[in-house]
């Protein structure tokens, strides 16, 4: 299914505060220069501010989202369209419901007003008619940026980036390039680590836990209680999600996928 498929998250703080301020702009662009909604009836020697007011509650509520959602990103290492879309319903409606208040409170000066039946029928009526477009910009947005952290990451990890492995014994690391790792196998209290250096499947083995070298490992994906991999080795998906296995490139051993993991892995051989 589509929800399932992976969408390309941009952690960038850089590339996030854009995003931000482009939507930020074109909140206050349309409500300063279109005036949908009958802003044109409203008269106030103010009325630019206030509607900058907006902008910046749009700001806000993005900048706000994104770092719960990297939050969430660095404990789960996926973000699906399903993720996605929650990430832009909640940005609309989180900014739709405090500039509810704030038109009410600050600009109309209405506290009478604040009830639940004139609050649902102002939300429905801003969200039909302006939320919608938000939220299909902000999906643009996200993906566009997505993809261009997405190729650097690629050419970054494929040539530069190293990780130091650090085992349960304190005294014992190792050094790998993040991008060769191919695939981690756990063993009761060892993990066994392939990885690709000089142009030859290596393998290391550590005394560790396979959460704990997943933790250290971002470009890993989990296929298995056992078993981690790099999605950007997989050769080709078998079976269903009953009886999945992976294969990978250069390597004989055919890894099995647990029912749990198999739409995530799915989802990086299309």
């Amino acid at each position: 299914m589509l929800f399932n498929k992976s969408f390309p998250y941009s952690t960038s703080i850089t590339n996030n505060v854009k995003i931000a301020a482009i939507l930020s702009f074109a909140v206050v662009f349309i409500l300063i220069f279109l005036q949908p909604f009958g802003a044109n009836n409203f008269n106030h020697p103010y009325k630019d501010l206030y509607f900058i007011g907006y902008g910046i509650i749009s700001f806000i509520v993005y900048l706000s989202l994104y770092f719960l959602s990297r939050y969430y990103y660095s404990n789960f290492k996926r973000w699906r369209w399903s993720e996605e879309f929650v990430f832009c319903f909640l940005y609309v409606s989180i900014a739709i419901i405090i500039s509810f208040f704030y038109t009410e409170l600050s600009i109309n000066k209405r506290s009478n007003f604040i009830n639940f039946d004139f609050f649902i029928k102002w939300f429905r009526f801003i969200f039909l008619g302006f939320g919608i477009i938000l939220s299909i910009v902000s999906f643009f947005l996200r993906n566009y940026y997505g993809k261009i952290i997405e190729s650097v990451e690629k050419t970054d990890l494929s040539y530069n980036r190293k990780v130091l492995l650090k085992s349960s014994l304190k005294k014992e690391s190792f050094l790998v390039v993040l991008a060769k790792v191919i695939y981690v196998k756990s063993e009761d209290n060892y993990v066994n680590i392939y990885y690709e250096e000089d142009q030859e499947i290596k393998k290391k083995v550590m005394r560790n836990t396979l959460s704990s070298v997943f933790g250290q490992l971002e470009s890993m994906i989990r296929v298995h209680r056992s078993y981690i991999i790099n999605p950007s080795y997989i050769s080709s998906l078998e079976g269903n999600a009953q009886n999945g296995k992976v294969r990978l490139d250069n390597i004989e051993e055919v890894i099995p996928v647990s029912k749990t993991y198999f739409d995530e892995v799915k989802s990086h051989t299309n």
